[in-house]
C-alpha cells in the first residue's frame, strides 16, 4: 500500500469512526427521549386509572365490607391492560404475559408512590410501573396490596437497532466511497507536484553534471596560471577560456533559475493584450547583435500586423529569443530565420540542419542536445526548448516541433483564446 492509499485509508477510517460515534450518540439520545416520552405518557394513563380504581374502592367500601373479590373486580374494571394486582406475594389478578417479583421490588423514588423501571424479560424491553401499599382503607390497614403495570417498548429498541445497522451500512459504503474519492483527489492534487519534484530532481542531477565541465576547466586553467609560467599568448588564451566558461556558467545559472521558477506550482503569469508587432520588435532588438555576428537574417512572416494576443510579454519574449538562438546554432552563416504569427500561433522557422525524427520528442527535455559536440562548441546548454515548452504550458498552450533533416525546423506555440 503506497503513501496515498495509507493517507486515504487513515482519513476515511477516522471519518468513519467519528461518524459512527456521532450517529450512535444521536440514535441513543433519540431512543432515550422516546423512552422518556413513553414513561410520561404511560404514567398519566396509570395515574388516571389508579385514581378511578381508588374511587371505586371508596364507593364500594361505603356500601359493604371489601373482599378480595370486590377489589379484583374494581381493579379489572378500571386498570388498563397488562396490569397485575398482588396481595403480599400472592397474585390476585394478572392480565399481562409477565410475572412480577413482588418480594424483590426496589422502590427507588420514595417521594412518589409510583415507581418505574426498565427491565428486560425474554428478549423484550418492558417499562414496569409499580406501586406498593396501593390499596389502603381503614378496615384493611394490615393488608399489603401492590399494583404492577407493564408497557412493552421493545419496538423502540428494535427501531433504534435497525437504524444503527442501517447507519453502519451507509457509513461503510460512504467511507469506502470517501476513501476512493480521497485517493482520486490526492492523486490528482499531488500528481503535478510529483511531476514537478521529479523534474526538478532530474534538473538538479543534470545541472550538477553540466556545471562540472566548465568548473573543471576554470579550475584547471586557474591553477595553471598560478603555478606555471606561461607565455603572454598562453596566458591570454587561458584567461579567454576562463572568461568563456564563466560566461557559460552565468548563462546556465540564469536559465536554470528561470526554468525552475516556471516549474513551480505557484508560478504567476501576467497576461495582457500585446501587439504582436511590438513583441517582434522587442525580440529583434534583443537579437540584433547576435544576428550581425553570425550574418543570419531575421525575417517576419504571417498575418501579425495590427493583431494582439493575451500574453505574458516577458515570458513570450524569452520564448521567441530561445527559439531564435536554437535556430542560429542550427543554421549556416548567411541563411535566414523566420519569425511569424497568425490567428492562433506564434512560430520561429529556420533553414538549418533539422532534427532527426527519433530526436524530436527528446529535445524538449532539459540538457538534451542533438549534436553534443556542435552544441558544446556553440555554447548550447540544452535548456532552451525545455524552457520554451514550459512557457507554452503556463500559457495553456502547446508547443509543436516540425523538422526535416537538411531542410530546417519550425517550432510553434498554439495559444488558446482567453
Amino acid at each position: 500500500m503506497d503513501m496515498i492509499k495509507k493517507i486515504a485509508f487513515t482519513a476515511s477510517t477516522m471519518l468513519f469512526v467519528l461518524a459512527q460515534i456521532f450517529s450512535f450518540y444521536v440514535i441513543f439520545t433519540s431512543r432515550q427521549e422516546k423512552i422518556d416520552l413513553m414513561k410520561e405518557k404511560e404514567r398519566k394513563i396509570y395515574e388516571n386509572a389508579s385514581g378511578n380504581f381508588s374511587q371505586k374502592l371508596s364507593n364500594a367500601n361505603l356500601k359493604s365490607q371489601l373482599s378480595d373479590h370486590v377489589i379484583i373486580y374494581c381493579f379489572r374494571e378500571n386498570m388498563p391492560e397488562n396490569s397485575a394486582l398482588y396481595k403480599e406475594e400472592e397474585e390476585l389478578y394478572n392480565d399481562s404475559p409477565y410475572e412480577f417479583d413482588v418480594k424483590n421490588v426496589n422502590v427507588k423514588n420514595i417521594e412518589s408512590p409510583i415507581n418505574c423501571v426498565l427491565e428486560k424479560s425474554g428478549g423484550r424491553y418492558i417499562l414496569v410501573f409499580f406501586e406498593k401499599d396501593a390499596v389502603r382503607y381503614d378496615r384493611m390497614k394490615s393488608s399489603n396490596y401492590s399494583i404492577f403495570y407493564a408497557v412493552d417498548v421493545t419496538y423502540i429498541y428494535d427501531k433504534s437497532r435497525d437504524l444503527m445497522i442501517q447507519e453502519l451500512l451507509i457509513s461503510c459504503g460512504a467511507s469506502l466511497a470517501m476513501a476512493a474519492l480521497l485517493v482520486f483527489l490526492i492523486k490528482k492534487i499531488t500528481k503535478p507536484l510529483q511531476a514537478i519534484n521529479e523534474t526538478q530532481r532530474q534538473l538538479i542531477g543534470s545541472m550538477s553534471h553540466e556545471l562540472k565541465t566548465p568548473l573543471t576547466a576554470i579550475k584547471g586553467y586557474s591553477e595553471t596560471l598560478l603555478n606555471v609560467k606561461l607565455s603572454p599568448e598562453q596566458e591570454e588564451k587561458s584567461l579567454r577560456y576562463i572568461n568563456q566558461e564563466s560566461g557559460r556558467l552565468s548563462r546556465l545559472t540564469e536559465k536554470m533559475m528561470e526554468l525552475t521558477r516556471l516549474y513551480e506550482a505557484e508560478c504567476k503569469v501576467m497576461l495582457q493584450e500585446v501587439f504582436l508587432e511590438h513583441l517582434f520588435e522587442a525580440v529583434e532588438d534583443n537579437m540584433s547583435h547576435r544576428l550581425q555576428e553570425t550574418g543570419i537574417q531575421l525575417m517576419r512572416e504571417g498575418n501579425y500586423r495590427g493583431k494582439t494576443r493575451k500574453l505574458d510579454e516577458d515570458l513570450m519574449t524569452s520564448f521567441l529569443i530561445n527559439l531564435i538562438n536554437n535556430s542560429i546554432m542550427a543554421s549556416e552563416p548567411g541563411s535566414r530565420i523566420y519569425l511569424g504569427a497568425d490567428e492562433d500561433s506564434l512560430w520561429v522557422r529556420d533553414e538549418g540542419c533539422g532534427i532527426p525524427p527519433e530526436e524530436v520528442d527528446k529535445v524538449r527535455k532539459a540538457f538534451y542536445r542533438v549534436d553534443k559536440s556542435r552544441s558544446r562548441k556553440s555554447g548550447n546548454m540544452g535548456l532552451g526548448l525545455a524552457l520554451c515548452d514550459q512557457i507554452a504550458a503556463v500559457h495553456h498552450g502547446t508547443m509543436k516541433i516540425e523538422s526535416r533533416l537538411g531542410e530546417g525546423t519550425k517550432i510553434s506555440v498554439r495559444l488558446e483564446r482567453q
